[in-house]
C-alpha cells in the first residue's frame, strides 16, 4: 500500500517545492528559509557521499544556495525541484575541484612521500564526475538519480516513463562500464 501512496507524496512533495521557488521569486524571503530547512540535511549528506571535508561542508552547502538563488530564474518548473537542486551541487563541487586540480598543478612537487589530504582525495573524486561526464545525458541521469538522489527505481521509472525492469537492467549495464573504466585508468597509472 505504501508504493501506490508514494507517488502521491511524491507529487505533493514538488507541488510543495514549486510553491516555495514561486514565493522566491516574488520576494519572499521567509521562504527561502522553509526551501533551506527542506533541503539541509540531504544537501549534506549529498555532499558527505562526495566526500567533501567536513571543514568544508558548510561553505558548500552554503555556496549551493546562494547559487541556486542566482539561478533561481533559470529552473524549469516541469522539472523536479530537489534533482534540480543537487545538480547544483553537483556543479558547484566539481567546480570546487577543478579550482583545487588547478592549484595543485601550480605546486612544486615534494620529494618526501605523505598521506592524501582530504583535499586530494577531492580531486581523486573529480574523476568519477569525468566518468559520468562520458555518459550519455539519459544515463548519467539514471546514475545521478539513483546513487545521488538515493530515489528508488520505481520512482525513477515514474519520472521518466520508462519500465521499472529496463531501468534496473540500464543501471546496472552502466556500472558494470563505470567499473571496468576505472579498472582501465587505474591499470594505466
Amino acid at each position: 500500500m505504501s508504493n501506490v501512496e508514494r507517488p502521491d507524496a511524491a507529487a505533493c512533495r514538488q507541488a510543495e517545492d514549486l510553491a516555495l521557488v514561486r514565493k522566491i521569486r516574488a520576494g519572499d524571503s521567509s521562504a527561502m528559509g522553509r526551501l533551506i530547512d527542506r533541503y539541509l540535511s540531504q544537501l549534506m549528506a549529498f555532499f558527505r557521499y562526495l566526500r567533501v571535508p567536513e571543514a568544508s561542508l558548510e561553505d558548500m552547502v552554503q555556496a549551493t544556495f546562494e547559487r541556486l538563488l542566482l539561478k533561481l530564474d533559470s529552473f524549469e518548473e516541469d522539472r523536479k525541484f530537489s534533482a534540480w537542486l543537487m545538480t547544483v551541487g553537483r556543479n558547484l563541487y566539481f567546480d570546487e575541484c577543478r579550482r583545487e586540480n588547478r592549484r595543485r598543478e601550480f605546486q612544486p612537487e615534494s620529494s618526501h612521500e605523505h598521506v592524501a589530504t582530504p583535499e586530494e582525495e577531492v580531486i581523486v573524486r573529480h574523476s568519477a564526475g569525468e566518468l559520468l561526464a562520458a555518459l550519455a545525458p539519459a544515463e548519467r541521469f539514471l546514475v545521478e538519480m539513483r546513487v545521488f538522489q538515493a530515489m528508488p527505481f520505481a520512482e525513477i521509472a515514474e519520472l521518466t516513463g520508462e519500465v521499472e525492469a529496463t531501468l534496473r537492467s540500464r543501471f546496472f549495464r552502466i556500472m558494470g562500464k563505470l567499473r571496468l573504466e576505472v579498472e582501465k585508468n587505474s591499470s594505466r597509472a
